[in-house]
C-alpha cells in the first residue's frame, strides 16, 4: 500500500510540475507574483534549518514573533506570498532571530528543491496554508507537516474537498485547528491527520498596545479635553460616501463635537479634502494644526502613525473597512485604549474575535443614523473598558503555548532520527 501510494504521489507530482512549468511564463507578467521572483523560483535558500514556517500575508505572519519567540534554540526560515507579509516578517526580525523570504512558487519540483537545501526538520503552515506540491514533497521526504492556528471556512472546505483523495496522500501529520468546528472541516478534508482543538493564537497577541498616557500623547495638544472628540480610524475609499453621512450625522447630534478622520491610507487625503470642501464641512489637516483643533471641526489625519494616538484621546471611536465588504480593520486598537467602538456589518476579517465582544464592547451596525447615536453618547472610563477587554481576551488565550507544546514533540522525534 505504501508503495502504491508513493507511486501515486509521483505521479500526480510528475502531471503538477509539467502543468505549473506552462503556466509560469505567463505568472511573470503578474506585477505582484514578479517581486521575488528569484526567491519564488527557489533561489537563495539558507542552507539548513530546523524549522520551516509559511504564512500568506500580513495576517498569518502576525502570529510569527510568538512562534519564533517560544522556538529560540531553533533555527527558522519563515516564508510568505505577499510583499505585505514580507513587510509584516521584517519589521518583527529586528534582531535578525530568524530568516525570511518570499515562498516559493507550490510546484513539486521546487518544493523538493526548497526541502533538500534547507532540510527542516518541521514545516509549519499557518491558518489555511494548504499547498499541494509542499505537502507531497514533505511526504515523500517524511517530513511531518503541522497546520498552526488552523481554520476553514465552510467555503474553502467546499473547494477543498473535491481535492480529498490528493490530500489523502499527503496529510498533515498534525492540526491544531482554533475550534471543533474548524477542526471537523479539516478533519473532513484531511482523515489520516491528527487535529487537535487549542484556540486561536491571535488572541495572545490582541491586547500587546499599551494604554498611551495623556502626558506622552503627541495629539494632546490638539484636542480640547472640554469637548467630544470622536475618531473615525481606518476609513476605507469605498465606503468614504457612507462615511461623509455619518459625518455629517455626527455633526447634527454634536455640533461641539471635534471629529478625527484618519483615512487608511494616506494617498486618500486629498480627495478627502476635496469631499469635506464640497460638503462645506470646516477641516483642519494634522500636519497644519498648530494648537488646540476648533470645536465642531473634522480633524483629518494626514501624518502616519498616529491613529492609536487618537483613539487614546476619544470619547468614542469607529473603526473602518466595514461599511463595505471590505472585511474590516482592527476594532481591538481602540479597544485597548479604553474607547468604547462602532463597527459596520463587514468584520469578516475579525470573525476569530467572537460574537461576543459586540454584546457590550462593540456596537455594530450598518445604519448610519444609529451608528452617529451610539458615537455621540458620553465618553466611558477607559480603565473599566481596558478592564472588561483584558477579560474576554484573557479568557481566550494560551493557544500559542498549546502549539508550541505539540511543535516540539514533533522536534524530538525529528532529533532522534
Amino acid at each position: 500500500m505504501k508503495d502504491l501510494n508513493a507511486l501515486c504521489r509521483f505521479l500526480i507530482q510528475v502531471v503538477y510540475t509539467l502543468a505549473g512549468a506552462l503556466v509560469l511564463p505567463f505568472i511573470f507578467f503578474s506585477p505582484r507574483l514578479r517581486q521575488g521572483w528569484a526567491q519564488r523560483l527557489g533561489l537563495g535558500l539558507p542552507r539548513s534549518c530546523d524549522i520551516w514556517i509559511q504564512g500568506a500575508s500580513a495576517g498569518e505572519c502576525a502570529l510569527i514573533p510568538g512562534l519564533v519567540q517560544g522556538l529560540a534554540k531553533h533555527s527558522i526560515v519563515a516564508t510568505t506570498c505577499t510583499q505585505q507579509g514580507l513587510e509584516v516578517l521584517a519589521s518583527i526580525n529586528s534582531t535578525g532571530s530568524f530568516f525570511y523570504r518570499f515562498f516559493p512558487f507550490d510546484l513539486p519540483v521546487l518544493m523538493h528543491w526548497a526541502l533538500g537545501v534547507m532540510r527542516p526538520k518541521v514545516v509549519l503552515l499557518l491558518e489555511t496554508e494548504i499547498w499541494p506540491g509542499l505537502l507531497l514533497a514533505c511526504a515523500d521526504r517524511k517530513i511531518p507537516v503541522l497546520v498552526i492556528n488552523g481554520r476553514m471556512t465552510t467555503s474553502s472546505l467546499a473547494g477543498y474537498l473535491w481535492l480529498q483523495p490528493l490530500f489523502a496522500l499527503c496529510p498533515p501529520a498534525c492540526v491544531a485547528a482554533i475550534a471543533p468546528a474548524d477542526a471537523l472541516r479539516y478533519g473532513l478534508v484531511f482523515p489520516g491527520a491528527l487535529v487537535e482543538v487549542t484556540g486561536n493564537s491571535k488572541f495572545d497577541r490582541a491586547l500587546e498596545t499599551a494604554m498611551l498616557g495623556h502626558s506622552e500623547n503627541p495629539l494632546a495638544a490638539c484636542v480640547a479635553p472640554e469637548y467630544p472628540f470622536i475618531v473615525l480610524g481606518s476609513v476605507r475609499e469605498e465606503e468614504e460616501g457612507t462615511i461623509l453621512q455619518l459625518l455629517k450625522a455626527i455633526k447634527t447630534l454634536s455640533p461641539q463635537s471635534i471629529i478625527g478622520l484618519f483615512p487608511r491610507h494616506l494617498h486618500r487625503v486629498p480627495a478627502w479634502k476635496t469631499l469635506l470642501e464640497q460638503a462645506q464641512i470646516p477641516f483642519v489637516c494634522r500636519s497644519s494644526l498648530m494648537g488646540p483643533a476648533a470645536p465642531g471641526i473634522v480633524l483629518l489625519g494626514d501624518r502616519f502613525g498616529e491613529l492609536i494616538a487618537a483613539y487614546a484621546l476619544a470619547s468614542r471611536a469607529f473603526v473602518g473597512g466595514s461599511l463595505a465588504v471590505l472585511g474590516g480593520q482592527n476594532f481591538l486598537e481602540p479597544l485597548s485604549q479604553g474607547v468604547l467602538t462602532a463597527v459596520g456589518v463587514h468584520v469578516r476579517n475579525f470573525s476569530w474575535v467572537g460574537d461576543e465582544i459586540f454584546k457590550e464592547l462593540v456596537f455594530q451596525s450598518a445604519d448610519v443614523d444609529a451608528l452617529a447615536r451610539f458615537l455621540t453618547q458620553p465618553a466611558a472610563q477607559p480603565g473599566a473598558v481596558r478592564s472588561q477587554v483584558e477579560n474576554y481576551i484573557g479568557s481566550r488565550q494560551g493557544a500559542t503555548a498549546r502549539a508550541l507544546q505539540i511543535i516540539d514533540k514533533y522536534m524530538e522525534v525529528g532529533d532522534h532520527e
